[in-house]
């Protein structure tokens, strides 16, 4: 009898509902009740075919049952609904066009780490303890402290409709759409943390409309904690201070609007009338050329500048360079990361050692063309979500 075997049937069932019998199983999917007995008992294997057709039955994932471990290239994906009052729920319109940047992202880390990106580290699970870890001051290089201590990579593109979560095995990624308002990725950033911390990402469907709410209040928790809203004097705070406040904690006049509601705080009328103004035109009028919070209008650009610039986390970076300089990858996916034409990229010539050039010749020729990306995105959208 095969320990691993063993393994197997013990992990197939474990994702057996409950009243599913032996019998009913082995109907489903094509196979004798004795071959599927014994095959759980560790006395016979199972086929390849046998393990697909056990593990799209369950609903499960294949190399799962197959290892017992993640499958380090497994995509899962959230995304920010915008809420629909017409239709009294959370709609993502744009989910079909997002599709295809975010199956590039996904082909990206693939090249970069072809077994896989590394883990990142388990995340606490309530917006305190992880307030904690990123510090005080963290909205200031928000994007750089999340990747830096929390092991969770942030990318910012254009042309998304939305902002996502995507996890690949077991490495978390957060996708943020570039925007000058920062205090829309300033919130989308804490939320799509919440759907990792939450454990949003570690079933076998996708993140749902169950889990929005709680993604929400995790989300205000960690950038508007209920200590920092207790310790303002609201009634006697000026526009100026509601934009000061608004400035280091990085949300937007909404959020601070509607947490303040939800705390039941009683302001002042000046408060009241600067969170009616949008948050731009509020910190605008505040953002003096002296050196208080908000530090001047340069200040202001430079953090619109950094919310609406492309970036892709270092690490990814320096793993798709080490890559193509080996010339184990192709160097226009550095080329699409770093959006610059991909003849600006150095890539390794061919020299008089003929393995040499034969791997290279290799490589060149696995180049996915333009049409041959355009069809691996359509077979892949057409295929059902996993």
């Amino acid at each position: 009898m095969d320990d691993e075997l063993l393994a197997v049937g013990d992990r197939i069932r474990s994702r057996m509902p409950f009243g599913m019998s032996q019998r009913q199983l082995a109907e489903r999917v094509n196979m004798k009740t004795d071959a599927l007995s014994r095959a759980l008992n560790g006395q016979r294997g199972f086929s390849s075919v046998e393990l697909a057709r056990i593990a799209d039955e369950l609903g499960t994932d294949l190399y799962w049952l197959v290892t017992g471990d993640p499958d380090p290239h497994r995509v899962r994906i959230a995304a920010r609904h915008r809420w629909d009052a017409g239709q009294g729920l959370r709609i993502n319109p744009g989910r079909q066009h997002d599709d295809e940047i975010l199956q590039r992202v996904a082909v990206t880390y693939e090249a970069a780490f072809p077994e896989g990106p590394s883990p990142s580290m388990s995340l606490p699970d309530n917006a305190p303890a992880m307030r904690e870890i990123l510090g005080e001051h963290f909205v200031r290089s928000y994007g750089e402290v999340v990747e830096d201590r929390l092991g969770v990579d942030v990318v910012r593109l254009p042309m998304l409709s939305t902002d996502y979560s995507l996890s690949i095995g077991s490495r978390a990624i957060v996708i943020l759409a570039t925007t000058p308002y920062w205090f829309r990725s300033n919130w989308s950033l804490a939320h799509e943390l919440a759907h990792f911390a939450l454990g949003h990402h570690g079933g076998e469907s996708e993140p749902g409309e169950k889990d929005e709410a709680p993604a929400d209040h995790f989300a205000a928790e960690l950038l508007l904690p209920e200590a920092l809203i207790a310790g303002q004097d609201w009634k006697r705070m000026d526009q100026r201070g509601v934009a000061e406040l608004l400035w280091q904690t990085g949300v937007s006049t909404m959020a601070l609007k509607n947490r303040l509601a939800s705390l039941g705080v009683q302001v002042a009328a000046e408060v009241a009338a600067a969170l009616k103004q949008t948050t731009p035109n509020l910190i605008r009028a505040n953002a003096g050329e002296d050196q208080g919070a908000i530090g001047g209008a340069k200040q202001v650009i430079v953090r619109q500048q950094q919310s609406a610039a492309r970036v892709f986390p270092t690490v990814l970076v320096d793993a798709l360079q080490r890559r193509v300089e080996s010339g184990a990858v192709s160097p226009e996916h550095l080329a699409w990361v770093l959006d610059v034409p991909v003849d600006q990229i150095d890539f390794p010539e061919p020299d008089d050692d003929q393995d040499f050039v034969d791997a290279y010749e290799q490589v060149l020729a696995a180049r996915p063309s333009h049409a041959d990306l355009e069809e691996w995105l359509a077979t892949t959208n057409s295929q059902p979500a996993q």
